[in-house]
């Protein structure tokens, strides 16, 4: 990169040259992009988020790729299922149609909105039902703290209903189930609360307790989760987020495990400064509030695209790469304590 005021010049164009392997069996047509971007992918509380407008580039018909499969390599569809279980959450892979695995569909995880499977190259992802999921809890962990935002209330909502809300056709791609369910409620439970308590059974699905003074108590051979809504480490939060480690939160139990999901909000509504501070703080709560016992998870953020908001009230910032820095920091934060 040449260091010229030219390059904060719109149409000024950077060439940087890279390696792509292509390990799949297939047809590959390479597309040409230039996208101006300036460092918006990091915008700050003050910069505004542009369109992304990127301009396409010519590429001749005849460039294409094609991969055939000898059945030797490693990374072959056809040889997926000797590979051993995946023991790690951030595994390189890719997006495979349904229609094209080689082996039947319910041995793989079950498809996006998109109809694609995720599949990792070296190692294999165990599809569990969510019955086995809830009978999983009941053996390994009596208790659970979750902490996340809508993001997760959807997930856990899934959970709790093994599967069934959401899940017919007419709802799959709607508004609801993909991203906004905030004028639902939670079963019993209604849209306003942020601490849902569940009782997870691999029958019932989740239900609320019958006790609600004694949460931290679970009954032998018992799981129950504890949802505490949050709008990430964001100001928009109401009370604020670290309220939630009150006197008080002694009450919720010890947990084996606490998983927080974040960055979802953080990234739209921090700076990084702001969001780097909050960091600190959680963890200094987290250390406080649990023993070295409980398992600490964090569930890093979805990425989104664009960095342009069409709700110019919200002013929301998106990028691939700003969400990937923001996740890395958390887990970089808390590895280092």
């Amino acid at each position: 990169m040449v260091d010229s005021v030219q390059n904060y010049v719109r149409h000024t164009a950077h060439v940087y040259e890279a390696d792509v392997v292509l390990r799949d069996a297939d047809t590959f047509v390479p597309a040409g992009y230039i996208e101006y971007r300036d460092a918006l992918w990091n915008s700050e509380d003050h910069v505004m988020a542009q369109p992304l407008v990127p301009e396409q580039l010519y590429v001749r018909s005849d460039a294409y790729v094609t991969v055939v499969d000898n059945g030797l390599s490693k990374h072959s569809m056809s040889n997926y299922l000797a590979l051993p279980l995946c023991t790690e959450p951030d595994a390189d892979g890719r997006w495979i149609s349904a229609d094209n695995l080689p082996f039947n569909a319910s041995l793989a995880l079950p498809p996006d909105n998109y109809n694609r499977v995720w599949l990792p190259y070296d190692c294999r992802l165990h599809r569990y039902s969510y019955q086995e999921f809830a009978q999983c809890l009941q053996q390994k962990h009596s208790l659970v703290h979750w902490f996340g935002d809508s993001n997760t209330r959807r997930a856990l909502k899934k959970i709790t209903t093994l599967g069934k809300w959401c899940s017919r056709p007419d709802e799959v791609d709607t508004q609801l189930c993909i991203c906004n369910d905030n004028a639902e409620g939670f079963g019993s439970y209604s849209k306003q609360v942020s601490v849902i308590p569940l009782d997870i059974d691999p029958v019932t699905g989740g239900t609320p307790p019958l006790d609600s003074q004694q949460l931290g108590t679970v009954a032998a051979n018992s799981s129950r989760i504890i949802l505490f809504k949050w709008g990430g480490l964001t100001t928009l939060n109401n009370p604020p987020w670290e309220s939630t480690f009150s006197p008080s939160f002694t009450q919720m139990g010890t947990p084996s495990v606490a998983i927080f999901a974040l960055v979802n909000w953080d990234v739209a509504f921090s700076s990084r400064s702001f969001f780097t501070q909050q960091v600190e703080m959680l963890i200094e709560h987290v250390a406080r509030t649990y023993p070295t016992s409980t398992d600490i998870v964090i569930r890093t953020g979805q990425y989104f695209c664009c960095t342009y908001d069409i709700n110019p009230q919200l002013k929301r910032k998106y990028s691939r790469l700003r969400n990937q820095y923001f996740s890395q920091y958390l887990v970089d934060e808390f590895n280092a304590r």
